[in-house]
């Protein structure tokens, strides 16, 4: 059992108040200090007087895991706690503070409960820490902590679901994966050749897999739900060499996150139709010659358009895929998606429409306004094959619009399409030098006279060069915005009446928007 896991069940009376928790080892016993102890257990969580590790609280010799009552330096309560050294908490030491009259009630409390999960065994601590969590990372955690090695949870796609934090995880390849949330067609299409994995029976049984691309080795496991594979859960050999005890316990693991996932957590692996799966496909880099036949089987729109769908405010994969799917599918019944990148990837059908519908768009504004989202929309496209593509510019929207519009909720690419072109410019510094000299010549001017000239112009460009609708939109009198471009044009000596003259400026206002924002 972890500490943090541990001391939540502990301090359900509020006995005992966490200061600092690094839950790396497995907690598999109690004991009091007596004042003689030189060395500690990690997997022991020890209880006492602080006074009885060290007079000196500078270099107080603090255990791995332990509960006291702080009886030095004047620190006897938990109101003063945060006048302690910060030095005693640090590093990977957990530590909780509980009053003395409490103390041997605390202790008590948690050796019943280390005396309970013995009996259960692990399968039965894991499903007790899934129950209350609702959840697969404290799982995985505390799972991680019994084995003394990282673990990765992933679905059957190779998609990460899951994976601990106790120890980090910094092998190249894993590490990358994480980062993307999943594997790329050419690592899961190399993982499947090898020969330990290719020929592993369909039992949860742990397969030992090395790869040349990693350093680590591997233990997997199969994961299943009523017989169905869905998943692996996979240890890294970093802190702790395999071992008979991996061997022995990675099946109990698997079993757990498998039962785990079905009670508490079934949207981690919804039921892929053969949609969803080449969706995926497409997106993680599938060859054609791979996914021909299964566009072959299915029918598609003649215009189609991509969504990518990331919360604005994190409420959990639960909620992205249960909740938002079922209202995507309710605003659009023949829209096809899958997860992707912490959010959802969707595939939007137009008939022969040349974009998504006003309707259509309006709908996708009351969905990331009512459950926290941020919607890119990809250009027209018609061909399937192009999916992953057009997902990449329905993402880049997104990126590109949390820097010029933050506060938009929907975010077509076509918005945003020359701003990526100036993105993908590898001398950024440069691109002020496209800029047209009226827009510098303009600018010096306002910020000696005390003008809005700069600002003038942009809108009476926006407005098509009306100057009924640009007087409206900065609200000044006609009279003054023709007083205004009058004296724009002495300054700067540009034609407004040419349209070539008309697009540089335009183009050069873009330029010079994203160079502040980017800034």
């Amino acid at each position: 059992m972890l500490f943090t896991t541990l001391m939540n069940q502990v301090s359900a009376g509020a006995f005992a108040e966490i200061i600092y928790s690094k839950d790396i080892f497995n907690l598999d016993n109690v004991a009091f200090i007596d004042g003689t102890q030189i060395e500690f257990d990690n997997n022991t969580l020890y209880f006492g007087y602080a006074s009885f590790l060290k007079k000196n609280t500078a270099n107080l010799n603090l255990p791995s895991q332990c509960v006291l009552v702080w009886d030095i330096d004047g620190l006897d309560s938990f109101s003063e706690k945060n006048t302690a050294p910060a030095p005693l908490w640090a590093g990977n030491t957990s530590l909780a503070l509980v009053d003395a009259k409490e103390l041997f009630q605390v202790f008590n409390a948690a050796k019943v409960l280390l005396d309970e999960s013995r009996g259960r065994g692990f399968y039965g601590e894991m499903m007790d820490c899934a129950a209350h969590s609702r959840s697969m990372e404290p799982v995985i955690n505390l799972a991680a902590a019994k084995l003394g090695n990282s673990l990765i949870l992933l679905d059957a796609d190779f998609k990460i679901l899951a994976h601990s934090t106790i120890f980090t995880i910094d092998d190249p390849l894993w590490a990358e994966n994480i980062r993307l949330g999943y594997c790329t067609y050419e690592f899961v299409s190399a993982v499947q050749e090898i020969e330990a994995v290719k020929n592993a029976a369909r039992t949860s049984d742990p397969v030992v897999v090395t790869c040349y691309a990693s350093p680590l080795r591997k233990l997997s496991s199969k994961i299943f739900i009523r017989g169905n594979f869905v998943g692996i859960v996979l240890m890294l050999e970093k802190e702790t060499p395999i071992s008979s005890m991996h061997l022995q316990l990675l099946p109990v693991i698997s079993s757990a996150a498998g039962d785990a996932i079905s009670r508490y957590a079934p949207y981690l692996v919804p039921g892929n139709t053969i949609y969803q799966k080449l969706l995926y496909d497409l997106l993680i880099g599938a060859p054609p010659e791979e996914i021909a036949p299964a566009i072959a089987e299915l029918q598609f729109s003649m215009h189609l358009c991509a969504l990518s769908i990331q919360q604005s405010r994190y409420l959990g994969q639960k909620h992205l895929k249960e909740d938002v799917a079922r209202e995507l599918v309710r605003i659009q019944p023949d829209t096809r998606f899958t997860f992707h990148e912490n959010g959802i990837a969707a595939l939007v059908p137009l008939a022969d429409a040349p974009g998504l519908s006003l309707e259509m768009t309006e709908a996708l504004e009351d969905l990331a306004a009512k459950e926290y989202l941020r919607i890119g929309v990809s250009n027209l496209f018609f061909r399937v094959e192009n999916f992953a593509a057009r997902y990449a510019q329905a993402f880049r929207a997104l990126e590109l619009a949390s820097k010029l519009c933050p506060k938009e909720k929907v975010s077509f690419y076509s918005d945003y399409a020359f701003y990526d072109l100036l993105d993908s410019t590898r001398e950024r510094e440069r691109l002020g030098l496209y800029c047209h000299p009226a827009l510098g010549l303009l600018r010096r001017y306002d910020h000696a006279a005390g003008t809005d000239l700069y600002h003038t112009l942009e809108i009476y460009l926006a407005c098509n060069c009306s100057i009924k609708e640009a007087a409206q939109s900065l609200y000044i009198h006609r009279n003054s915005l023709t007083y205004r471009l009058e004296c724009i044009r002495n300054l700067t000596h540009v034609e407004l009446n040419n349209s070539n003259v008309r697009f540089l400026l335009e183009i050069s206002y873009r330029i010079d928007h994203f160079i502040r924002r980017d800034s």
